[in-house]
């Protein structure tokens, strides 16, 4: 049986960053996609189609904002959104709720609880394809 992975695209200015996410959440079961900005984004989300995308707030070619609306125009209704940055946590909460996002993550969060936080989010795509919490 094919086990569903979640598709998490991260939009980040900072190389190392998106290259630690990706290999964090790869190790954590997801299939993850990077860009450093916002140019050929739109097509990535196409042809990804991500079911969360994971955008830095402080991209400096376009601020993250913008960057989420850019995803929102294209993507999947269903695709959930999260800011991401190490400003803090009522600067992010803030980002998130002006955004319209699902939910922010510090980039001093440890991996593990990132993915925790990402694969909760999408519980409910695991219970409509009837599968379990755990697997």
């Amino acid at each position: 049986m094919n086990k569903w992975r979640p598709r998490i695209l991260a939009v980040d200015d900072d190389p190392t960053q998106l290259e630690l996410l990706a290999r964090g959440l790869a190790l954590e079961g997801f299939d993850v996609a990077t860009r450093e900005g916002p140019i050929g984004l739109t097509s990535l989300v196409r042809s990804f189609n991500p079911d969360i995308a994971l955008v830095d707030i402080h991209i400096p070619t376009m601020r993250g904002d913008r960057i989420i609306e850019l995803i929102r125009s294209v993507a999947s209704p269903d695709t959930k959104y999260f800011v991401i940055s190490s400003s803090s946590e009522a600067e992010l909460r803030l980002c998130a709720l002006e955004t319209n996002a699902h939910g922010w993550i510090s980039k001093g969060s440890g991996m593990s609880q990132i993915a925790l936080r990402l694969k909760s989010a999408l519980a409910h795509r695991r219970i409509r394809r009837g599968e379990s919490a755990n697997g």
